[in-house]
């Protein structure tokens, strides 16, 4: 059993890295996008900045958790927060020397992806080896919360001072935080765990992982309705800033507000959940129900631009469906994590993780390719309102082929209740 003390400062350790870490990326993402949508004016530039940061998640991640089941998570970790930071050093030096445009941010948008993919998937998969059974749904829903405090500072503080502050102020500042989260990853202190040893190449690794995925019924079929919900996901990361910038007409520092409440209803549903009172018993039940409301709630965009509500109410319309979002996403994502970890071998957690991510991730490029080109010829109110038809009708059809394990998972729970 761990100690509190020792729990404590693992947990202090990994939330205050993982903010570093995530502050100065999501500091450089705004900036990059923001920049070539004004700059251009095209929801298909727009997209590009969009699949340049997705498209090394789809490839690397499997390969990513082949090498994290390899090697020393810790020091892997180390290593990309660095490799981060050198990236954002060498391109802030680069924009003291050129100007630059938008192919610019799609090269080091792609380089961040492609660093972050290692990095993301051997800390998710090292989780379980820093915090017993027990904890993981606290350690998992205050990380959460700390995606949700950087994502809330981000746009606020970067919306807000885009026009004053030069390109290369933000580039330094990523690289200095990088830096600091590189510092506190090598004071994280794992719990070993028995590894089995192989003489695998990296490329049987990845098959086996996804062999052994497929093996797992109820995990491979969580992976197939990502897949389709992230086609429809990434609509939002395309069509809401068209929605409120160009169709509404809001500041670059209202929408920096509006992009902040998704993180806020993140913060509120992760703080939540990290309570006993919140304890999650129906992890399969509570994904479903989630998904199901959060679909319903996707043509909440379309509403001002049906109506040509006027800024104020729109900016009221876009501020409730990004908070809602928020809070649902967290609502969804929980229960996935926790029957994750908790149903795989630990010995495949690295690989699992990884072809988990580049299946659910794997159809985005097309979405933002496609919700790209179709945002310059179709109304985005309509986009709206046909991504909310797919996403119910996704969930409705997958969620059914998994209907008996939910069944038997809230009977194992009330079994467990009757004999406490």
């Amino acid at each position: 059993m761990f100690s509190v003390k020792f729990f404590s400062s693992n947990l202090s350790i990994l939330l205050l890295g993982k903010f570093m870490s995530l502050f100065a990326s999501n500091l450089f993402t705004f900036v990059a996008g923001l920049t070539v949508l004004t700059t251009t004016g095209s929801g298909l530039q727009f997209a590009f900045v969009l699949l340049a940061g997705t498209l090394p998640r789809v490839l690397l991640s499997p390969f990513a958790g082949a090498y994290a089941d390899k090697l020393d998570r810790k020091r892997v970790i180390i290593k990309m927060e660095s490799l981060n930071g050198g990236l954002f050093l060498l391109a802030g030096v680069g924009s003291l020397l050129w100007t630059f445009e938008a192919p610019a941010f799609y090269v080091i948008t792609f380089f961040l992806s492609i660093v972050s993919t290692f990095l993301s998937v051997t800390l998710s998969s090292s989780i379980p080896l820093l915090f017993e059974e027990d904890e993981l749904q606290r350690a998992n829903s205050l990380i959460q919360s700390i995606i949700s405090i950087s994502s809330i500072g981000t746009p606020l503080l970067a919306g807000a001072l885009f026009k004053l502050i030069p390109i290369p102020a933000f580039l330094f500042s990523s690289a200095l935080f990088f830096m600091i989260a590189a510092l506190l990853a090598s004071r994280l202190a794992f719990h070993q765990k028995e590894v089995a040893p192989t003489e695998q190449s990296t490329w049987e690794d990845v098959r086996s992982g996804l062999s052994y995925l497929k093996q797992q019924r109820v995990l491979w079929t969580v992976a197939v309705l990502a897949a389709f919900l992230n086609f429809f996901f990434v609509a939002s990361e395309v069509l809401f800033p068209i929605a409120a910038l160009q169709e509404v007409g809001v500041s670059p520092f209202q929408f920096g507000l509006l992009e902040s409440m998704v993180a806020i209803g993140f913060l509120v549903a992760s703080l939540l959940h990290a309570l006993p009172l919140f304890k999650i018993k129906h992890r399969l039940a509570t994904m479903r129900s989630a998904l199901t409301i959060l679909s319903v709630l996707f043509a909440g965009p379309a509403i001002p631009l049906y109506f040509n509500f006027n800024v104020l109410t729109s900016i009221f319309f876009f501020a409730t469906f990004a908070l809602l979002s928020g809070f649902l996403i967290v609502r969804v994502n929980i229960p996935i994590q926790l029957f994750l970890q908790t149903n795989t071998d630990p010995n495949y957690l690295g690989r699992v993780i990884g072809v988990l991510e580049s299946l659910a991730m794997g159809i985005t490029p097309i979405g933002f390719i496609l919700f790209g080109v179709l945002s310059d010829l179709v109304s985005v109110a309509h986009l709206y309102t046909a991504c909310m038809v797919g996403l119910l009708i996704c969930t409705f059809v997958l969620t059914y082929r998994i209907r008996h394990d939910i069944q038997a998972e809230r009977d194992a729970a009330q079994s467990m209740e009757r004999v406490s």
